[in-house]
């Protein structure tokens, strides 16, 4: 049969048992503390990214419009300078078709 331990020695057993518990929960607290200080240097990281995240989003809505608007006046200067040369493209026919006229009276009266 085995004897009952001491009452001393269940209590050393019982202090040493609450000294590694008490040092396993220092060493958790310390990584808890370490990692929250990961987590709030993450969190700042990111809100600094959202941030410029939002700047870019507002610098290309810009750009986009102003690109619209460039297209746009463009294309309605396109649309005038086709309008002109048309319209040279006439004189220059009319201008044509009366010294071709004239011509023709000179040379085959």
């Amino acid at each position: 049969m085995q004897q009952v331990p001491a009452p001393e020695i269940w209590q050393e057993r019982i202090e040493g048992k609450v000294d590694q518990i008490l040092d396993r929960l220092t060493r958790m607290e310390e990584r808890q503390s370490s990692l929250a200080g990961k987590v709030e240097a993450h969190d700042n990281r990111i809100t600094e990214l959202a941030e410029r995240l939002r700047k870019q989003e507002h610098g290309l809505i810009k750009a986009e419009s102003d690109v619209r608007s460039l297209e746009t006046t463009q294309t309605q200067q396109h649309t005038q300078l086709s309008g002109r040369w048309a319209a040279v493209g006439a004189v220059a026919v009319a201008l044509l078709s009366v010294i071709g006229s004239f011509a023709a009276r000179i040379f085959f009266p």
